[in-house]
């Protein structure tokens, strides 16, 4: 499947953060030249992952 092929599927996840753990995020993600979108869904990728190792 290529890139494109699964951003066609791709669907939206709301995640409710209070202002300081969005604020931490976000600089992080800045810091480190990421989006917060690609930075969260690498860590549920991540979780997932190591869940159905188990």
């Amino acid at each position: 499947m290529t890139q494109s092929q699964e951003e066609d599927k791709t669907v939206k996840l709301v995640v409710f953060l209070n202002d300081e753990e969005r604020t931490q995020f976000k600089v992080i993600c800045a810091q480190q030249k990421t989006s917060m979108s690609q930075q969260a869904r690498q860590l549920i990728v991540n979780w997932t992952n190591s869940q159905q190792k188990k």
